[in-house]
Protein backbone atom coordinates (compact mmCIF):
# COMPACT_ATOMS: atom_id res chain seq x y z
CA UNK A 1 0.00 0.00 0.00
CA UNK A 2 3.02 2.32 0.96
CA UNK A 3 3.65 2.81 -2.94
CA UNK A 4 0.49 4.42 -3.05
CA UNK A 5 1.55 7.14 -1.38
CA UNK A 6 3.36 8.64 -4.77
CA UNK A 7 -0.70 9.12 -6.06
CA UNK A 8 -1.86 11.85 -3.55
CA UNK A 9 1.77 13.73 -3.61
CA UNK A 10 1.33 13.73 -7.33
CA UNK A 11 -2.35 14.70 -7.17
CA UNK A 12 -1.47 17.49 -5.01
CA UNK A 13 1.72 18.87 -7.02
CA UNK A 14 -0.13 19.00 -10.24
CA UNK A 15 -3.46 20.59 -9.04
CA UNK A 16 -1.38 23.22 -7.27
CA UNK A 17 0.38 23.64 -10.18
CA UNK A 18 -2.88 23.89 -12.36
CA UNK A 19 -4.68 26.04 -10.26
CA UNK A 20 -1.52 28.60 -10.59
CA UNK A 21 -2.44 29.45 -14.46
CA UNK A 22 -6.16 29.13 -13.95
CA UNK A 23 -6.21 31.67 -11.06
CA UNK A 24 -4.14 34.03 -13.09
CA UNK A 25 -5.95 33.13 -16.03
CA UNK A 26 -9.23 33.79 -14.79
CA UNK A 27 -8.36 37.30 -13.04
CA UNK A 28 -6.44 38.46 -16.35
CA UNK A 29 -9.89 37.87 -18.41
CA UNK A 30 -8.59 34.14 -19.81
CA UNK A 31 -11.36 32.37 -21.01
CA UNK A 32 -11.07 28.87 -19.22
CA UNK A 33 -12.81 26.13 -20.84
CA UNK A 34 -11.93 23.37 -18.09
CA UNK A 35 -10.29 22.87 -15.21
CA UNK A 36 -10.20 19.01 -15.01
CA UNK A 37 -8.42 16.98 -11.86
CA UNK A 38 -6.48 13.49 -13.23
CA UNK A 39 -6.93 12.55 -16.99
CA UNK A 40 -9.78 11.35 -19.26
CA UNK A 41 -11.79 9.25 -19.18
CA UNK A 42 -14.26 12.12 -17.87
CA UNK A 43 -16.08 10.39 -14.17
CA UNK A 44 -17.79 13.53 -13.32
CA UNK A 45 -18.18 17.13 -14.58
CA UNK A 46 -20.12 20.69 -13.35
CA UNK A 47 -20.33 23.80 -15.24
CA UNK A 48 -20.17 26.93 -12.83
CA UNK A 49 -19.43 30.25 -14.36
CA UNK A 50 -19.03 29.18 -17.87
CA UNK A 51 -16.27 27.02 -16.46
CA UNK A 52 -16.24 22.83 -16.57
CA UNK A 53 -15.02 21.32 -13.89
CA UNK A 54 -13.67 17.93 -14.10
CA UNK A 55 -13.41 14.78 -12.71
CA UNK A 56 -11.44 12.07 -13.89
CA UNK A 57 -10.22 8.49 -14.18
CA UNK A 58 -6.56 8.52 -14.20
CA UNK A 59 -5.82 10.40 -10.89
CA UNK A 60 -2.40 11.16 -11.40
CA UNK A 61 -2.95 14.94 -12.64
CA UNK A 62 -5.06 17.62 -14.04
CA UNK A 63 -4.66 20.33 -16.38
CA UNK A 64 -6.26 23.82 -17.14
CA UNK A 65 -7.76 24.02 -21.05
CA UNK A 66 -7.43 27.76 -21.72
CA UNK A 67 -9.29 29.45 -25.22
CA UNK A 68 -7.12 29.63 -27.98
CA UNK A 69 -3.71 28.63 -26.61
CA UNK A 70 -2.29 28.57 -29.75
CA UNK A 71 -4.80 30.91 -32.03
CA UNK A 72 -5.23 34.64 -31.29
CA UNK A 73 -7.84 35.27 -32.71
CA UNK A 74 -10.33 34.39 -30.54
CA UNK A 75 -11.62 37.09 -28.17
CA UNK A 76 -10.32 35.99 -24.49
CA UNK A 77 -8.14 33.59 -26.12
CA UNK A 78 -4.84 32.77 -23.76
CA UNK A 79 -2.49 33.55 -27.39
CA UNK A 80 -4.25 36.65 -27.33
CA UNK A 81 -3.24 38.60 -24.60
CA UNK A 82 -0.06 40.77 -24.35
CA UNK A 83 2.94 39.67 -23.27
CA UNK A 84 2.89 40.35 -19.80
CA UNK A 85 -0.12 38.50 -18.86
CA UNK A 86 1.20 35.28 -21.15
CA UNK A 87 4.48 35.12 -19.04
CA UNK A 88 2.41 35.87 -16.01
CA UNK A 89 -0.28 32.79 -16.37
CA UNK A 90 3.08 30.32 -17.42
CA UNK A 91 4.98 31.34 -14.32
CA UNK A 92 2.03 30.85 -11.83
CA UNK A 93 1.98 26.98 -11.86
CA UNK A 94 6.06 26.84 -11.22
CA UNK A 95 4.95 29.62 -8.32
CA UNK A 96 2.04 27.95 -6.73
CA UNK A 97 4.70 24.24 -6.85
CA UNK A 98 7.39 26.65 -5.09
CA UNK A 99 4.68 27.69 -2.67
CA UNK A 100 3.54 24.13 -1.64
CA UNK A 101 7.20 23.67 -1.65
CA UNK A 102 7.32 26.20 1.38
CA UNK A 103 4.12 25.23 3.08
CA UNK A 104 5.34 21.14 3.13
CA UNK A 105 8.67 22.22 4.71
CA UNK A 106 7.49 24.48 6.90
CA UNK A 107 5.02 22.04 7.98
CA UNK A 108 7.67 19.71 8.32
CA UNK A 109 9.60 21.36 10.74
CA UNK A 110 6.37 23.09 12.60
CA UNK A 111 5.21 19.02 13.31
CA UNK A 112 8.82 17.81 14.17
CA UNK A 113 11.86 17.65 12.77
CA UNK A 114 14.01 14.54 13.35
CA UNK A 115 17.02 16.04 16.00
CA UNK A 116 19.42 13.84 18.39
CA UNK A 117 17.86 14.70 21.65
CA UNK A 118 20.51 12.48 23.46
CA UNK A 119 23.70 10.77 22.78
CA UNK A 120 26.06 7.97 24.80
CA UNK A 121 29.61 9.55 24.60
CA UNK A 122 31.50 7.32 25.06
CA UNK A 123 35.66 6.65 26.00
CA UNK A 124 37.13 4.81 23.28
CA UNK A 125 40.39 4.91 24.15
CA UNK A 126 42.88 6.51 27.72
CA UNK A 127 46.20 7.22 27.06
CA UNK A 128 48.55 5.90 29.72
CA UNK A 129 50.04 8.72 31.58
CA UNK A 130 47.28 11.53 30.96
CA UNK A 131 44.91 13.44 33.51
CA UNK A 132 42.28 10.37 32.32
CA UNK A 133 44.69 7.85 32.89
CA UNK A 134 45.45 9.62 36.37
CA UNK A 135 41.98 10.01 37.36
CA UNK A 136 40.80 6.46 36.63
CA UNK A 137 38.52 6.85 33.42
CA UNK A 138 38.78 3.86 31.17
CA UNK A 139 37.55 2.97 27.59
CA UNK A 140 33.95 1.95 27.59
CA UNK A 141 32.83 4.60 30.24
CA UNK A 142 29.98 6.44 29.18
CA UNK A 143 29.88 10.11 30.10
CA UNK A 144 26.78 11.02 31.52
CA UNK A 145 27.46 14.62 33.03
CA UNK A 146 30.01 17.36 33.86
CA UNK A 147 29.78 19.26 37.13
CA UNK A 148 26.88 18.44 37.25
CA UNK A 149 25.59 19.01 33.50
CA UNK A 150 24.08 16.62 31.31
CA UNK A 151 26.48 16.39 28.12
CA UNK A 152 24.25 14.64 25.05
CA UNK A 153 26.85 15.52 22.36
CA UNK A 154 30.25 14.99 21.59
CA UNK A 155 30.87 18.95 21.05
CA UNK A 156 29.57 19.72 24.81
CA UNK A 157 32.07 17.79 26.20
CA UNK A 158 34.78 19.42 24.38
CA UNK A 159 33.22 22.97 25.20
CA UNK A 160 33.34 21.59 29.51
CA UNK A 161 37.19 20.27 28.36
CA UNK A 162 37.78 23.76 27.39
CA UNK A 163 36.36 25.81 30.06
CA UNK A 164 38.26 23.51 32.47
CA UNK A 165 42.17 23.85 31.56
CA UNK A 166 44.13 23.33 34.48
CA UNK A 167 41.05 23.38 36.36
CA UNK A 168 39.37 20.07 37.95
CA UNK A 169 36.34 18.85 36.48
CA UNK A 170 33.56 16.21 38.04
CA UNK A 171 32.69 13.49 35.48
CA UNK A 172 29.78 11.53 36.21
CA UNK A 173 30.37 8.39 34.20
CA UNK A 174 28.06 5.16 33.44
CA UNK A 175 30.86 2.14 34.06
CA UNK A 176 28.89 -1.03 33.35
CA UNK A 177 26.08 0.49 34.14
CA UNK A 178 27.08 1.45 37.51
CA UNK A 179 27.26 5.76 37.91
CA UNK A 180 30.97 6.60 38.73
CA UNK A 181 32.29 10.11 39.68
CA UNK A 182 35.64 10.69 38.61
CA UNK A 183 37.67 13.73 38.51
CA UNK A 184 39.72 15.20 35.63
CA UNK A 185 42.26 18.09 35.49
CA UNK A 186 42.74 18.97 31.63
CA UNK A 187 46.03 20.28 30.78
CA UNK A 188 46.68 23.58 29.70
CA UNK A 189 49.34 22.10 27.24
CA UNK A 190 49.72 18.56 25.49
CA UNK A 191 51.54 16.72 23.03
CA UNK A 192 50.29 16.44 19.68
CA UNK A 193 47.40 14.09 19.29
CA UNK A 194 46.52 13.51 22.71
CA UNK A 195 44.39 16.05 23.64
CA UNK A 196 44.00 18.02 27.18
CA UNK A 197 42.83 14.82 28.77
CA UNK A 198 44.42 12.17 26.70
CA UNK A 199 41.28 10.28 25.79
CA UNK A 200 39.43 9.52 22.65
CA UNK A 201 35.60 9.84 22.04
CA UNK A 202 33.07 7.93 19.90
CA UNK A 203 29.37 7.77 19.71
CA UNK A 204 27.42 4.53 21.24
CA UNK A 205 24.48 5.45 20.77
CA UNK A 206 21.93 8.36 19.25
CA UNK A 207 18.20 8.71 20.22
CA UNK A 208 16.55 10.80 17.79
CA UNK A 209 13.19 12.30 18.25
CA UNK A 210 10.99 14.69 16.03
CA UNK A 211 11.50 17.93 17.71
CA UNK A 212 8.70 20.65 16.83
CA UNK A 213 9.93 24.06 15.35
CA UNK A 214 8.32 27.57 16.53
CA UNK A 215 6.02 28.97 13.74
CA UNK A 216 8.26 31.56 12.10
CA UNK A 217 11.01 29.75 12.75
CA UNK A 218 9.74 26.63 10.82
CA UNK A 219 8.52 29.41 8.03
CA UNK A 220 12.01 30.61 7.78
CA UNK A 221 13.42 27.02 7.74
CA UNK A 222 10.71 26.29 5.20
CA UNK A 223 11.69 29.27 2.82
CA UNK A 224 14.98 27.53 3.23
CA UNK A 225 14.80 24.29 2.70
CA UNK A 226 12.68 25.15 -0.93
CA UNK A 227 15.48 27.12 -1.92
CA UNK A 228 18.23 24.76 -1.32
CA UNK A 229 16.50 22.27 -3.68
CA UNK A 230 16.39 24.83 -6.26
CA UNK A 231 19.99 25.77 -6.61
CA UNK A 232 21.08 22.38 -5.41
CA UNK A 233 21.13 21.32 -9.18
CA UNK A 234 23.75 23.92 -10.08
CA UNK A 235 25.74 22.75 -7.17
CA UNK A 236 25.96 19.31 -7.70
CA UNK A 237 27.03 19.84 -11.54
CA UNK A 238 29.92 21.98 -10.23
CA UNK A 239 30.70 19.48 -7.58
CA UNK A 240 30.72 16.81 -10.51
CA UNK A 241 32.85 18.79 -12.68
CA UNK A 242 35.51 19.04 -9.88
CA UNK A 243 35.03 15.62 -9.23
CA UNK A 244 33.75 15.77 -5.71
CA UNK A 245 30.25 13.93 -6.86
CA UNK A 246 29.90 10.79 -9.00
CA UNK A 247 28.32 11.76 -12.25
CA UNK A 248 25.86 8.89 -12.04
CA UNK A 249 23.90 10.51 -8.85
CA UNK A 250 23.49 13.23 -11.09
CA UNK A 251 20.81 10.73 -12.80
CA UNK A 252 17.25 11.63 -13.43
CA UNK A 253 14.45 10.69 -11.95
CA UNK A 254 11.26 9.17 -12.99
CA UNK A 255 7.88 7.97 -11.91
CA UNK A 256 9.22 5.02 -10.49
CA UNK A 257 12.14 6.13 -8.95
CA UNK A 258 9.43 8.74 -7.52
CA UNK A 259 7.30 6.09 -6.10
CA UNK A 260 10.03 4.16 -4.86
CA UNK A 261 11.25 7.58 -2.67
CA UNK A 262 7.73 8.23 -1.56
CA UNK A 263 6.52 4.52 -0.36
CA UNK A 264 10.47 4.67 1.57
CA UNK A 265 9.30 7.90 3.21
CA UNK A 266 5.06 6.27 3.72
CA UNK A 267 7.08 2.94 5.62
CA UNK A 268 9.18 5.37 7.49
CA UNK A 269 5.89 7.68 8.53
CA UNK A 270 4.19 4.40 9.02
CA UNK A 271 6.58 2.45 11.11
CA UNK A 272 7.54 6.02 13.70
CA UNK A 273 3.88 8.25 12.93
CA UNK A 274 6.36 10.91 11.89
CA UNK A 275 5.26 13.04 9.14
CA UNK A 276 8.40 15.15 8.11
CA UNK A 277 9.62 11.97 5.52
CA UNK A 278 6.41 12.69 3.80
CA UNK A 279 6.14 16.04 4.10
CA UNK A 280 9.68 16.73 2.86
CA UNK A 281 9.67 14.41 -0.20
CA UNK A 282 6.35 16.50 -0.95
CA UNK A 283 8.21 19.51 -0.52
CA UNK A 284 11.39 18.35 -2.50
CA UNK A 285 9.11 16.83 -5.61
CA UNK A 286 7.42 20.19 -5.64
CA UNK A 287 10.09 22.89 -6.18
CA UNK A 288 12.04 20.53 -8.16
CA UNK A 289 8.87 20.31 -10.28
CA UNK A 290 8.80 23.88 -10.36
CA UNK A 291 12.45 24.65 -11.45
CA UNK A 292 11.72 21.84 -14.46
CA UNK A 293 9.02 23.17 -15.52
CA UNK A 294 10.49 26.32 -15.90
CA UNK A 295 13.78 24.54 -18.07
CA UNK A 296 13.33 26.84 -21.69
CA UNK A 297 12.82 23.27 -23.62
CA UNK A 298 9.29 22.77 -25.48
CA UNK A 299 6.32 21.57 -24.29
CA UNK A 300 6.84 23.09 -21.24
CA UNK A 301 5.67 26.75 -19.68
CA UNK A 302 9.68 27.24 -20.03
CA UNK A 303 9.59 26.71 -23.25
CA UNK A 304 6.44 28.79 -23.81
CA UNK A 305 8.06 31.74 -22.04
CA UNK A 306 10.94 31.64 -24.25
CA UNK A 307 8.57 32.20 -26.99
CA UNK A 308 7.07 35.35 -25.04
CA UNK A 309 10.68 36.37 -24.59
CA UNK A 310 11.59 36.29 -28.53
CA UNK A 311 8.48 37.99 -29.22
CA UNK A 312 9.37 40.64 -26.92
CA UNK A 313 12.87 40.75 -28.63
CA UNK A 314 12.04 40.54 -32.27
CA UNK A 315 9.10 42.79 -31.90
CA UNK A 316 6.99 40.27 -33.48
CA UNK A 317 5.37 36.91 -32.34
CA UNK A 318 6.72 33.47 -34.11
CA UNK A 319 3.34 32.27 -36.13
CA UNK A 320 1.26 30.40 -33.61
CA UNK A 321 1.12 27.09 -35.74
CA UNK A 322 4.91 27.10 -36.16
CA UNK A 323 4.86 26.98 -32.12
CA UNK A 324 2.17 24.78 -31.92
CA UNK A 325 4.40 22.29 -34.15
CA UNK A 326 7.49 23.16 -32.37
CA UNK A 327 5.70 21.85 -28.56
CA UNK A 328 4.40 19.25 -30.22
CA UNK A 329 7.63 18.00 -31.37
CA UNK A 330 9.09 18.81 -27.72
CA UNK A 331 6.78 16.89 -26.39
CA UNK A 332 7.33 13.68 -28.30
CA UNK A 333 10.68 14.53 -27.38
CA UNK A 334 10.07 14.75 -23.49
CA UNK A 335 7.89 11.44 -23.19
CA UNK A 336 10.90 9.40 -24.84
CA UNK A 337 13.14 10.53 -22.23
CA UNK A 338 10.38 9.97 -19.36
CA UNK A 339 10.14 6.35 -20.96
CA UNK A 340 14.01 6.23 -20.88
CA UNK A 341 14.39 7.43 -17.44
CA UNK A 342 11.75 5.32 -15.61
CA UNK A 343 13.42 2.25 -17.64
CA UNK A 344 16.53 2.80 -16.05
CA UNK A 345 14.48 3.18 -12.75
CA UNK A 346 13.67 0.29 -12.63
CA UNK A 347 16.60 -1.46 -13.83
CA UNK A 348 18.54 0.31 -11.31
CA UNK A 349 16.89 1.67 -8.24
CA UNK A 350 17.28 4.28 -6.35
CA UNK A 351 18.92 3.59 -2.74
CA UNK A 352 17.09 4.23 0.25
CA UNK A 353 17.03 7.39 1.95
CA UNK A 354 18.33 7.87 5.50
CA UNK A 355 15.32 9.66 7.43
CA UNK A 356 17.57 10.06 10.05
CA UNK A 357 14.78 8.03 12.61
CA UNK A 358 17.58 5.97 13.85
Amino acid sequence: MEYLAIVPILALLMIAHELGHFVVARRSGIVVEEFAIGFPPRLFSVVRGGVRYSLNLVPIGAYVRMLGEEDPRAPGSFAGQSKRVRAAVLVAGAAMNLIVAILAFTTAYATGWPQAISANIQIAGVTPGTPADVGGLQAGDVVRQVDGRDILALNEFRVETERHLGRPMELTVDRGGTPTTITVTPRTEWPEGQGPTGISLQLAGVVVAPVPHPPLQSLALGVQQALAVLVLPLGAVVMAIRGDLAVELLRPVGLPGMTQLAAGAASVGIETGWWFPVLTLTGAFSASLALVNLLPLPALDGGRLLFVFIEAIRGQRVPPEREGLIHLVGMAVLLSLMVLVSFNDVVSPLPDINWGTR
